[in-house]
């Protein structure tokens, strides 16, 4: 059984919308050991589920994990808020933690420190066979911009709307790691290829090697690291479900010596760019614009790759369920411009943040 793990980070924001820079004191609060950290900058707070084989497990593990983090963070005058990206351009949003590895990353990549700011959703998915992991990491390369397009949750910065769907894929180009991986010949080769990435400055760490698909510098795990910070518990469920599937599905094809056709990187690279901007729809139909690009039927095609596995799981209910929830009341993007709207003020949209990301029910009143 293919096990799966979520790491979600998020921020801490003041009432008017600012970043309250106190997550190594809110980690603290929470008293969850490693299970609740401060992250590269003062006002991100990091979560880590346990091992899970069920997605009532995970739900259980993330929604715990959420209140227990939202509980500390209300009693350090903050909220808890699950987005891609700051959406207000007030506090010091280049706060960094007070930890030797963040202080020497910041000084070796200044530019990226805005990019730190962001926050995402990464899944773990048990694959003790490094060779074998490898090789996912290759077939997954094309599933990228669909996996994107389901967890877009950023479309809000600088007190404005970016035009983006996803404003932390943007922010995070300015690490020289953040790409897709390639399309390497086992896990001697990836090391490697890591091993000169951090021996020639493009990255601090191992750790720091921020490919949007990985192995877990910490676990024997696939790391898929595409997406978006998730707005509610039920958005992350769907989305690590939908990767363990696809990650399930890829192994066979592997085992069974299925061939695809290699697609470059720069058509990768386009395509994860259509689905940051939300072009890659997951609602039917045709795109704001009026067009229907090839991408559109991105999700489309990694439903019908991932769906046998579902049903193996016993997920495929679960799964279908929160898609339909998506395709009528949109991405985390889509309800953040329509709280947007409804809100009229950063009070208020900070409030709807802060309900969306502690429980499902409270985000849908």
């Amino acid at each position: 059984m293919l096990t799966m793990g979520v790491e979600e980070e998020f921020l801490l924001l003041g009432p008017d919308g600012a970043v309250v820079p106190s997550a190594p004191y809110v980690a603290r609060l929470a008293r969850a050991g490693d299970q609740v950290k401060p992250e590269f900058l003062a006002y991100q707070l990091e979560t880590t589920t346990a091992v899970c084989t069920r997605l009532d497990q995970l739900r259980r593990e993330l929604t715990l994990l959420r209140q227990r983090a939202s509980d500390a963070a209300r009693r350090a005058g903050a909220s808890l808020v699950a987005v891609g990206a700051p959406p207000f351009a007030a506090g010091p949003l280049g706060a960094v933690t007070d930890e030797t590895r963040f202080r020497e990353m910041a000084g070796r990549f200044p530019g990226a420190v805005v990019a730190g700011s962001s926050c995402a959703c990464q899944v773990h998915i048990g694959v003790p066979d490094r060779d074998l992991a490898v090789e996912v990491l290759a077939r997954i390369r094309p599933w990228l911009p669909a996996l994107l397009a389901l967890t877009v949750n950023s479309p809000f910065a600088g007190d404005r709307d970016t035009g983006w769907a996803s404003y932390r894929y943007h922010l995070q180009q300015r690490w020289p790691t953040f790409r897709p991986p390639g399309a390497w010949a086992g896990a001697a080769r990836y090391d490697r290829v890591v091993s000169s990435l951090v021996g020639t400055g493009a990255a601090y760490d191992v750790g720091a090697v921020y490919f949007l698909a990985r192995l877990s510098e910490r676990y024997p795990t696939v790391e898929v690291r595409v997406a978006d910070a998730c707005l509610s518990v039920e958005d992350a469920v769907f989305f690590a479900a939908v990767v363990r599937a696809l990650v399930a599905t890829l192994i066979e094809d592997a085992r069974h010596n299925i061939t695809t056709l290699p697609i470059p990187t720069g058509v990768v690279d386009a395509h994860l760019m259509t689905a940051a901007h939300g072009q890659v729809r997951v609602r039917r139909g045709r795109t704001p614009d009026g067009t229907a690009p090839a991408a559109a039927g991105a999700v489309a095609r990694l439903m019908t790759k991932v769906g046998p596995a579902l049903a193996a799981w016993g997920d495929a209910d679960d799964v279908y369920r929160n898609l339909d929830r998506l395709r009528q009341e949109g991405t985390g993007a889509d309800r953040q411009r329509k709280a947007w709207v409804r809100a009229g003020s950063p009070e208020g949209f900070v409030d709807f943040l802060a309900h969306a990301t502690v429980g499902f029910a409270q985000a849908h009143k």
